[in-house]
């Protein structure tokens, strides 16, 4: 007979699946960060075969610690966000944004070395405003708001600003999201969740 998760399971299940990528991403700065290593050549060279490893190991990649610092917290935040719904939605919002917005990265991205979660980080922010919009229960209005308010400066990520920046990650990752936060709160709806 399946049981009911507990709030304190749910709570502990929330703070592992962001703890660990928090943890991946820490241990592969460190790394980065010894004399003499630079694993950032693993992250997204667009349009090159030995590029495509990019698209499963830029997100956990960064090319200083501010930028790993800068991108903890709006990743922790959306994430937990994410996870009211359910851990299992954030784990697929976080592939799916990682993977379709890498590949796009990959075929449309200048030739340059693309690294870091905020690719990820604008998917979490599509997702979830573009859920929020369509889906229209109270909960995810609740949350989209939120977002709206917290990180309205995101939009003019999308647009490039700065060369070192990689606007392409930003754009792919929050249109990967859009459209999952689309096709999630339709199928939601349909089926009165």
């Amino acid at each position: 007979m399946a049981t009911k998760p507990t709030t304190l399971s749910l709570l502990t299940s929330t703070r592992f699946a962001i703890f660990s990528i928090v943890v991946i991403c820490f241990v592969l700065q460190v790394i980065n960060s010894l004399p003499g290593i630079n694993i950032n050549g693993l992250g997204i060279y667009p349009r090159s075969i030995q590029g495509l490893i990019g698209i499963l190991c830029a997100p956990f990649l960064h090319g200083s610690w501010w930028h790993f610092a800068s991108n903890m917290i709006p990743f922790v935040v959306l994430s937990w966000l994410i996870c009211q719904y359910s851990v299992k939605r954030f784990y697929n919002v976080f592939i799916f944004t990682a993977l379709v917005g890498g590949l796009l990265v990959w075929a449309f991205g200048r030739s340059n070395i693309h690294v870091g979660l905020s690719g990820v980080i604008y998917g979490l922010w599509g997702f979830i405003l573009c859920y929020g919009l369509v889906r229209r229960s109270l909960k995810s209005i609740i949350i989209a708001v939120v977002v709206a308010i917290l990180y309205s400066g995101f939009i003019w990520g999308v647009l490039p600003q700065r060369y070192h920046v990689s606007f392409e990650s930003h754009l792919f990752g929050a249109l990967s999201g859009l459209f999952l936060g689309y096709r999630l709160a339709k199928s939601d709806k349909l089926k009165g969740r």
